[in-house]
């Protein structure tokens, strides 16, 4: 991995933090930071292109990683614990669970909005471009968990669950009505159910529901 900088003492202090916020301490530094370092930031920075180049392949490796090993440890846990839902009920509870809404319901939990760097242009970019950044951005924070953990699948497993997946799938699914739970997956979440989570009350009315994410 290419060393890109040097922390500010005020970022050393903002990465600090975040690692304390998802109680795993002693994470590689650079990745995490490169995992909460949008492109756009990149694009608007003095960092020299060559640079911002490379940094942004590191953040889409970490983004295409998290995405792979939250499928798998999803995939796992259901098939764990669920063994008697049918193939096609453990496939839509799963679409519930790695979602782009759900992952950047994650991402909140674990303040990443607060920490992460953006550029000015996605500031004030809609609400369905917001969900699909926000749940990037877990996906690449979790790539570089996973990392951090010497690529220890149950260790990361163990994270996931613990922080985030079984209160989520408390919400998602009641075991004794799970027939009526899938014939309401169709159910569309307004604007202001979802802005109201993330904190973003004022934010205008683009008419974005859940679903909407390709």
């Amino acid at each position: 991995m290419v060393q890109f900088y040097n922390f500010s003492t005020k970022r050393g202090q903002d990465i600090q933090a975040f690692l304390k916020i998802i109680c795993i301490s002693d994470l590689d530094k650079e990745l995490i930071e490169i995992s909460l370092m949008h492109p756009s930031y990149l694009c608007e920075s003095n960092i020299d292109r060559k640079k911002q180049d490379l940094q942004e392949k590191e953040y889409r490796c970490l983004a295409q990683l998290g995405d792979a090993i939250i499928g798998a440890i999803v995939t796992d846990y259901l098939y764990e614990q669920y063994l008697d839902l049918t193939e096609g009920e453990l496939t839509r509870l799963k679409q519930q669970l790695v979602n782009k809404v759900k992952l950047s319901e994650f991402a909140r939990k674990i303040n990443l909005h607060q920490y992460c760097l953006l550029g000015k242009s996605l500031k004030g970019s809609n609400l369905n471009e917001q969900g699909k950044l926000f749940a990037e951005m877990f996906e690449a924070v979790f790539g570089a968990i996973y990392l951090g953990l010497r690529r220890d699948f149950y260790s990361s497993k163990s994270w996931l669950i613990e922080r985030l997946l079984t209160s989520t799938l408390d919400e998602v699914i009641d075991l004794d009505e799970t027939d009526n739970q899938y014939e309401d997956y169709d159910y569309v979440l307004t604007t202001r159910e979802y802005l109201d989570p993330i904190r973003l009350k004022d934010f205008p009315d683009y008419g974005w529901a859940a679903g909407d994410d390709d």
